[in-house]
This record gives structure tokens, C-alpha cells and sequence, in this order.
């Protein structure tokens, strides 16, 4: 393990995102010099007054990522939710954008835990190749996941449940156990990597304790000092919901996740409920 040059630029994908957002912000915490990639400079202000270098990029056009790597010798890559072969291209045009720039290593946020055997799911399927092709590269890497974000919490329809009706509802069964984590770890995860040059490992970022609906929402309710409860949402209404939410496609491919969960119980517990020894 190489310690890396702080001076040295590192550019963070999606840096106007919750997850990257949260990285870039912890890198500048820590005193990195930043380069975030946004989809439009004009609405990244909070960013730019952290001190942060704002680059317009797209990841389906190849050149502007070009240009955004450019004298960058980090980067923490992260893709966004699309089709198989939409993952393959953001990721082909990334890779390869690093590499023209002689880009010194890689750190691969995941948005979710992934199945270590091979299956039908569409975002274990997009994870594994997204993962693969940046093990392919032979650029040094380390890859960071979650087992399941507590930021779902904090999104605006979320809180307006909690607040106006006193219901935390997710398409997850009561009795399914999670180490729930947050964007912040695994951006304090992805950086500390960096940090110390450790590449070649693949991290799950677990919650201290691993938690039942109901056991997260008496938490919540201690700390709001009133009765939240926990319902588990049918997955058909939760991907009707995310479908008029984000568009024709997307309710589908994002609520195949739970389905899986909901019908594959060993392995949804191998990936949501371990708590992990802290060092």
C-alpha cells in the first residue's frame, strides 16, 4: 500500500448525487484537491463553494469524460441505474477516459450489495459487469458497497410519510434483518481507501447493528419522540410508485431488487444483515 499525494487531483462521478456528493465532500473534509463531474455546472453551487472543481460531463459522450479526466490522478467511479447495456457504455466511457489520462487508480462505489453468484437480477447482473470490466482494465482498484442505505429516510416522499402519518414503508419484509448503512460511511469507506493507497479489495459497508423493521422504527421513534411503525409495501405498489416517479421502465427495474429479497431469504441475508468487525 502507497499512500497517495493529496495535491494530486481526484475526480469523483456524480458528485451532484447523494452517494457522490457525499464523497466529494469528504475528500475535501480531509483536505483532497477535488474535481467533481456534474450534468450542469449552474446547478452545483453547493459544491463549488466547498472549494470543489465543477466538470460538465455526460457519460454517454466519451469526449466530455475526456475532458473531465484530464491531469486527474484518482478517481471514485460510480455508475448510475440504467439498462445492461447503458451500464456497459457508461463504464466503457469511463474506463477508457482514465486511461487516456493515465489515471493512477480507481475507486468503485456500488449502490447496493451485490450476489456473489451469478443470477437473473437485473442490478446484480449490471453490478457484475460494471465490476468486471473494472478488474478488466488493470487500472489498481478497490470496490466499496453497501448493505442498504438509512438515507431512503431522508427522500422527500419518505419523510412526508414519517412526518404527516407516522409510517416508515418499504417493500422489505418486517422480519428481514439489515445492517443498514449511509452514504457518508461508505464515501468515508471510499476515501480512506484512497487514502491509503489500498486497492485490490472488495468492501461491504454494514451498520453497527442489524435491525428488523420494527426494531429501525422504535429507534426512530425513540428519537422523534413519536410512534413511527414500520409497513412493508407491496412490491407492486412500490414499483408503480417509482414508475410515475422516474419514468416508463424504471419502477420495474428497480423494484426487481426487492422482489428478489422478498423470495430469496438466505441470500438477502447474506447481503443485508451482516455487521462487519470495525477496526
Amino acid at each position: 500500500m502507497r499512500k497517495i499525494d493529496k495535491s494530486d487531483l481526484l475526480l469523483i462521478y456524480l458528485a451532484n448525487g447523494v452517494q457522490g456528493g457525499a464523497a466529494a465532500r469528504e475528500a475535501v473534509r480531509r483536505g483532497f484537491k477535488v474535481r467533481g463531474l456534474v450534468r450542469n455546472k449552474t446547478r452545483s453551487r453547493a459544491l463549488a463553494e466547498l472549494g470543489i472543481e465543477l466538470a460538465e460531463g455526460d457519460l454517454r459522450d466519451a469526449a466530455s469524460l475526456q475532458t473531465a479526466c484530464a491531469g486527474v490522478a484518482h478517481m471514485v467511479l460510480q455508475i448510475p441505474l440504467g439498462t445492461l447495456e447503458d451500464v456497459r457504455t457508461f463504464t466503457a466511457n469511463a474506463l477508457s477516459a482514465a486511461k487516456a489520462a493515465a489515471v493512477s487508480s480507481v475507486i468503485l462505489r456500488l449502490a447496493s450489495a451485490s450476489r456473489p453468484i451469478p443470477c437473473d437480477e437485473p442490478s446484480f447482473v449490471s453490478n457484475a459487469a460494471i465490476e468486471q470490466m473494472v478488474r478488466d482494465s488493470g487500472l489498481p482498484s478497490a470496490i466499496v458497497r453497501p448493505t442498504m442505505y438509512l438515507d431512503n429516510l431522508l427522500k422527500p416522499g419518505v419523510r412526508a410519510e414519517i412526518a404527516d402519518h407516522g409510517v416508515f414503508e418499504v417493500p422489505i419484509d418486517d422480519a428481514q434483518r439489515i445492517a443498514w448503512t449511509s452514504a457518508d460511511d461508505c464515501a468515508a469507506a471510499a476515501i480512506t481507501l484512497l487514502e491509503r493507497g489500498a486497492y485490490g479489495g472488495d468492501h461491504l459497508i454494514s451498520g453497527p447493528q442489524s435491525v428488523t423493521g420494527r426494531e429501525l422504527m422504535a429507534a426512530v421513534s425513540a428519537g422523534l419522540h413519536r410512534d413511527v411503525v414500520f409497513r412493508s409495501q407491496p412490491v407492486e405498489d412500490f414499483e408503480h410508485d417509482v414508475e410515475a416517479a422516474m419514468g416508463h421502465g424504471m419502477g420495474r427495474r428497480v423494484a426487481s431488487k426487492f422482489r428478489f429479497f422478498q423470495t430469496h431469504k438466505i441470500e438477502a441475508d447474506a447481503m443485508l444483515s451482516p455487521i462487519l468487525a470495525r477496526s
